[in-house]
């Protein structure tokens, strides 16, 4: 990856890079049951042109069915739900480049900073491949109420092809497939028109899922994850005094902190195992290669086991990774692989993101609380384990070199509010720079799209025409538990 000045909200590290040995200490203690794995090159991936998906594959569109099941007896009190892991991986997808070489990743999608879902719909703006839309703009599906289109390979005809790196985010995205469908179907009692006559309607449809998407990132996940002040600095009614980024700025890609570094905390949310229906459970592998599980297969997931007050819990972030994430992605170890990343960026350390905050953005600071010294519970959770080499955390960050991404699950782990399930206050910042830019950019991106039905048609009418709660109180378990996915 060529990278220049304007790739980074703080520039890069002057500091000494941790040493290999160093490295692989920080790993143990991250990752200890899983073996180191050499130096890599973290680059985009190699782009096959779309020969196995040139098949017009025509596919009924179906209704999912209604989710069901018996729910956990434990409610959450305020704990993340595990289907937010997957929810931020999708959201990652849409903005993030492909940082991995060697998978093989068929997808020619020209990956941008502006979340306008275009990695639902394979387009920045215009009209979708008839890949994945029929002639009315519905997304083509298959007959059962989980899995995506496939051609006569069994290759999933996906946009963004890192949406089939597991079974959990795969349904997600067939999920908001159906939401732009039942919104679709909404928008006109007549039949619909030819799409590529007049595209009007499509164009409607993915107004409002996107803007119902952002509606819930901005309300519901991003107000559960970023620590409480800055939330409030950069999603109140007021615009902040001072941001990072400009919604005027022009980025090629979202900044190397939040890609190679802080956006990375989600790893540290993976379970080992999870229970996708009332009574089957699968682990990691299994959903990471959609393969059965104690001789049963992959089948529809009840949504709520994954979002809302009886959801499973995240797994929570802190400086542990599950075992199975260690041979993750193709046998790499991700906890190596996520500091080798930052290592070959040069990003800033710790030390320096502050330090260049404190002395360009005061006003920032002071509004949000963020001080160059740390609290002792941050201090304690890298010194977590005073037995073995997990000190080397401690070790760096008094020498001024402790990387960004294990700073910011420490600092996500000694939260006093909500700890190890809301992030602290330089994850959130770098978190919250980069979503509000992407989703100003994303609506940017979709007013382009000329031509929707009529521009007037809000949040409010879309949730009852959907027989959805009001926009205040939506949420993501609304969207997928209630049935607003059908279409």
């Amino acid at each position: 990856m060529d990278v220049e000045d304007k790739d980074y909200l703080f520039g890069k590290s002057t500091c000494r890079p941790p040493s290999s040995e160093e490295i692989a200490q920080m790993v143990e203690g991250i990752i200890p049951w899983s073996d180191p794995i050499a130096d890599d090159t973290e680059g985009s991936f190699d782009t096959d042109a779309l020969a196995l998906l040139r098949q017009n594959v025509a596919a009924p569109v179906t209704a999912a069915s209604p989710s069901v099941g018996v729910k956990p007896m434990i409610p959450l009190n305020g704990k993340l739900p595990a289907g937010y892991t997957y929810w931020g991986q999708w959201i990652a997808h849409d903005i993030v480049e492909p940082t991995h070489p060697n998978q093989n990743h068929y997808s020619s999608r020209k990956v941008t900073p502006c979340l306008n879902l275009d990695s639902l719909y394979g387009v920045e703006k215009g009209l979708p491949s008839h890949i994945y839309v029929d002639e009315r703009g519905f997304f083509r599906l298959p007959d059962n109420s989980w899995d995506c289109l496939r051609d006569s390979h069994q290759t999933p005809l996906l946009p963004e092809p890192r949406n089939n790196d597991n079974a959990i985010i795969l349904q997600f995205h067939v999920q908001w497939q159906r939401i732009h469908n039942n919104i679709l179907n909404t928008l006109s009692t007549q039949p619909l028109p030819h799409l590529w006559d007049d595209g009007r309607y499509f164009y409607q449809a993915r107004r409002l899922t996107t803007q119902l998407f952002h509606h819930l990132v901005k309300q519901e996940w991003l107000k559960a994850l970023l620590d409480k002040s800055v939330y409030q600095y950069y999603f109140a009614s007021t615009e902040p005094k001072q941001r990072l980024i400009h919604f005027t700025d022009q980025l090629a890609r979202v900044p190397l902190e939040f890609s190679h570094g802080a956006f990375r905390f989600g790893h540290s949310m993976v379970r080992e195992t999870y229970k996708l229906t009332a009574s089957d459970s699968f682990n990691l592998h299994a959903l990471l290669t959609h393969q059965p599980f104690n001789g049963k297969p992959i089948g529809g997931i009840d949504w709520s086991l994954f979002f809302g007050d009886y959801a499973q819990e995240i797994q929570p972030i802190n400086l542990i990774v599950v075992a199975g994430m260690g041979k993750v992605p193709v046998n790499r170890n991700i906890a190596e692989r996520n500091i080798l990343a930052g290592k070959k960026v040069a990003l800033a350390t710790v030390h320096e993101c502050k330090r260049y905050l404190m002395d360009n953005y005061p006003w920032l600071c002071q509004q949000t609380g963020l001080t160059v010294k740390e609290s002792n519970q941050v201090l304690e959770e890298l010194k977590i384990d005073p037995m073995s080499q997990t000190s080397t955390f401690y070790r760096l960050y008094e020498d001024n070199r402790l990387p960004l991404w294990p700073y910011v699950l420490a600092e996500a782990s000694a939260q006093v509010d909500n700890p190890g399930h809301r992030l602290g206050k330089l994850g959130s910042i770098i978190v919250a720079e980069v979503l509000a830019y992407a989703m100003h950019k994303g609506v940017e991106n979709n007013d382009k799209n000329t031509g929707a039905v009529d521009s007037d048609v809000d949040l409010a009418v879309t949730c009852r025409t959907l027989k959805l709660p009001e926009p205040q109180v939506l949420t993501m378990a609304d969207m997928l538990c209630q049935g607003a996915e059908n279409g």
